[in-house]
This record gives C-alpha cells, sequence and structure tokens, in this order.
C-alpha cells in the first residue's frame, strides 16, 4: 500500500510558539531549555515561550511529524541524560 502524501500547507496557519520552535531548530538539534534560550535570543526578548507552551507544542510537532527526537547524544559527561534533543524532520 502506498505511503500517503502529506501536504505540509494541511498544517497552516502555524502557530507563533511552533514557528518559533521550528526557527530555532533551522540550524541545530536543541532540547527543551535550549529551544527556549534560542527563541528568547532569535527575537531579542521579545518572545519568551513558558514550559507548557514549549512542551505543548513539541508534543503537536512531533505528533503531525513536523520535529523528531533526535537519538544523537553529547558526551554524558557533558550533558544530563535526561534531556530530549530534537530536530526538524525533511517533511
Amino acid at each position: 500500500m502506498p505511503e500517503e502524501v502529506r501536504d505540509p500547507r494541511d498544517l497552516l496557519p502555524l502557530t507563533p510558539a511552533v514557528l518559533h520552535v521550528l526557527l530555532a531548530l533551522a540550524d541545530d538539534e536543541r532540547h527543551g531549555y535550549g529551544i527556549m534560550k534560542e527563541v528568547e535570543a532569535l527575537t531579542g526578548g521579545e518572545t519568551r515561550l513558558g514550559p507548557g507552551t514549549l512542551y505543548g507544542s513539541i508534543k503537536r510537532m512531533l505528533a503531525d511529524g513536523l520535529i523528531e527526537e533526535s537519538e544523537e547524544r553529547p558526551d554524558p559527561e557533558l550533558d544530563d541524560g535526561r534531556r530530549r534533543y530534537y530536530r526538524m524532520t525533511e517533511f
């Protein structure tokens, strides 16, 4: 059975939080707190995502196939093993 072809336009309009998360992940994988800090930096402090907004958006984005959890981890001595890293998908 052929795989269903999805149209990204079906997800439009993006919420501001989803747009900012995608922009934060455009150049690198990041964990949740890293996404929060990158959004703040990219917007010059104008936008700050709280944990509820961030992780709610991440949950929806994972379900929609916009992002995925990365299997790659930094050196365990330099990172907390509880962190989950995210990256954009091809979709």
